[in-house]
């Protein structure tokens, strides 16, 4: 399952130059966040695991099971890793001070009860406590934008002007809006032009595509060539695809809240995937470059599903009939998103913070070792939990999985659904040993001998 990498066989080009060159910044540091954002993998495996369990009756059925494993990898794993990496990179991008080690303590557990919170007052029906869990992420989010906007304002204005610090601005400005309308969801009937069903179009649009998806691609605009030894394809398709993202985004999450899917929501689609196709093409231009690796496969094939349900999207705004009820297209689609995009991503993300991160922030090891942190990709023995055949294997499982929810009033769905969610189990559980095991040979490494 696993991968022999290139990497620890020799040193290449660009190991040697990341030896003999000063690391560009403060040095990254483990956070609460990702220790919590890790342990939601756990947890959201654990749920996972129940609700296949479930599907064939050998459980007894619980009606939260579905949406929760879902947000607890989304909500909880991806959003912990973000509010912990996100204002370190941009700290070392800006060349700013990021928050102190007390800071992100204090938010951390602030934002881990708040997401209990929320989750049990929406599980168990009690409104109250679902909106002081969803005002506490509100504030938190307000943090953390305001922490990346507040480094912009006091850095170099040519570093400022980076398109990745515009991604790092502009997605927790985006999930503002998106944990807005999670009030009008869940607690408050809001009364909008697009209905219920707009208002939750509105919320997916700005959590998925908004927060996790443009902090995702801004990350791997600068870390993905660090993945593959190679410097990134074209900076000025990377320039070009922001202002598309930008605009596409609005639309996207203004649209159905207004009821507009065949205009503005349409519009914002057509824009956020014009810039989505520079961004994949300037990734695949870099992996083809670069030297392949397991992760960087796995990381740059995810990237194929995040417009999953945009695939759709058309054939349900002009109402061209396929077959499909609406609804099942929609968790199909959402499906994909979590299990061929967002998964993924947090799993390998998790895998580079155990490999790459240390406890103590602020101290730089630049010693030349295979230990030695420089940002999140190590420039030695990149760790890889999957290889070629690994990585194909768990997308034909998404495949599989999402045509069952598509025909899920067939007998046979339940075969596909049943094979492939052990599949993706099997890697899932896998994944999270090898985070386990990248930890432990770690802290063995720090530890005196």
């Amino acid at each position: 399952m696993a991968e022999t990498n290139p990497r620890d066989s020799h040193q290449t080009d660009a190991e040697r130059r990341s030896s003999s060159r000063p690391t560009d910044g403060p040095s990254l540091s483990m956070t609460p966040f990702h220790v919590a954002g890790i342990a939601f993998l756990f947890v959201g495996f654990a749920l996972a695991c129940y609700q296949g369990l479930q599907g064939f009756g050998l459980v007894p059925a619980v009606s939260w099971i579905t949406w929760t494993h879902i947000h607890f990898v989304t909500i909880g794993a991806f959003t912990q890793l973000l509010f912990g990496t996100l204002p370190q990179l941009a700290a070392r991008k800006l060349e700013r001070p990021g928050p102190s080690p007390s800071t992100f303590g204090v938010a951390s557990v602030g934002l881990n009860v708040a997401l209990v919170l929320a989750w049990y007052g929406r599980a168990f029906s009690e409104p109250l406590w679902f909106d002081v869990g969803l005002g506490t992420i509100w504030l938190l989010t307000s943090w953390l934008f305001a922490v990346v906007l507040v480094m912009v304002r006091r850095s170099d204005g040519g570093r400022a002007r980076d398109p990745t610090i515009g991604f790092y601005l502009l997605s927790p400005f985006v999930y503002l809006i998106g944990l807005a309308f999670a009030f009008g969801l869940y607690s408050h009937g809001w009364d909008a032009p697009g209905g219920w069903y707009g208002l939750r179009e509105a919320h997916v649009h700005a959590n998925a595509w908004g927060f996790l998806g443009l902090a995702a691609i801004g990350t791997l605009y600068d870390l993905f060539p660090r993945l593959v030894d190679v410097e990134l394809y074209s900076e000025r398709l990377k320039r070009y695809s922001f202002p598309l993202f930008a605009l596409g985004i609005v639309p996207l999450v203004v649209g159905p809240v207004l009821g507009m899917g065949k205009t503005v929501t349409a519009i914002g689609l057509m824009l956020y995937a014009a810039g989505y196709v520079l961004y994949i093409y300037t990734l695949a231009r870099t992996y083809r470059a670069g030297t392949p690796n397991g992760t960087a496969l796995s990381v740059l094939v995810a990237q194929l599903w995040i417009l999953g349900p945009a695939s759709f999207a058309p054939f349900i705004l002009f109402g061209v009939p396929l077959g499909i009820p609406d609804p099942w297209i929609e968790t199909g689609a959402l499906h994909f998103f979590f299990l061929g995009w967002a998964l993924p991503i947090a799993l390998a993300g998790s895998l580079l913070v155990a490999r790459s991160l240390e406890w103590s922030p602020g101290i730089a090891r630049g010693d030349g070792s295979d230990s030695r942190v420089d940002g999140l990709v190590p420039p030695k023995r990149l760790p890889s939990a999957v290889g070629p055949k690994s990585v194909l294997a768990w997308n034909l499982a998404v495949l599989v999985v999402g045509i069952g929810f598509f025909y899920q009033d067939q007998s046979w769905s339940a075969l596909l659904h049943g094979s492939g969610f052990a599949v993706l189990l099997g890697l899932w559980g896998y994944y999270l040993f090898k985070i386990i095991e990248q930890r432990w040979a770690v802290r063995a490494h720090a530890s005196p001998a």
